[in-house]
């Protein structure tokens, strides 16, 4: 089994158990992490694949809702007096 095999199949249980727990800064990280490869290669995937040179105006409202999602979720953990405004 390959790295990123491995990691999916590590990752599957912890944004489970983080989903029951309300433990919203991981979820934030991956949203986060989703963004980072979409910006370098140019594609993304919402319900299908975005292509930036196609269709660039959607490419980066979703790459903006995936940043703003991102930094909601681990401003809830960080702030939790502030999550009912913020999830």
């Amino acid at each position: 089994m390959n790295r990123q095999r491995l990691l999916n199949y590590i990752a599957f249980p912890v944004l489970t158990g983080a989903a029951v727990l309300g433990i919203y800064w991981i979820w934030g990280l991956l949203f986060l992490w989703w963004l980072v490869p979409a910006v370098i290669s140019g594609q993304s995937f919402f319900v299908f694949e975005i292509s930036r040179s196609e269709d660039p105006l959607l490419f980066w409202a979703v790459a903006a809702l995936w940043a703003l999602f991102g930094v909601m979720m681990i401003a809830a953990s960080l702030f939790p007096q502030y999550a009912a405004w913020l999830v």
